[in-house]
């Protein structure tokens, strides 16, 4: 039963390590300033096997 209780408890704090990583790796994202168009879309070869 010891064993138990110690593995949900190191399964409970590695849930609130990965949150806060989480939270952290999104507050340090940087900007993407440039807004993104729709109108310059890039120059993509016809696939001929997907007729």
């Amino acid at each position: 039963m010891g064993a138990l209780k110690s593995l949900l408890k190191v399964m409970f704090l590695l849930v609130v390590a990965a949150s806060i990583a989480g939270v952290v790796m999104l507050v340090k994202r940087p900007k993407n300033e440039q807004p993104i168009s729709f109108d310059e879309w890039p120059d993509i070869p016809r696939n001929p096997d997907a007729d």
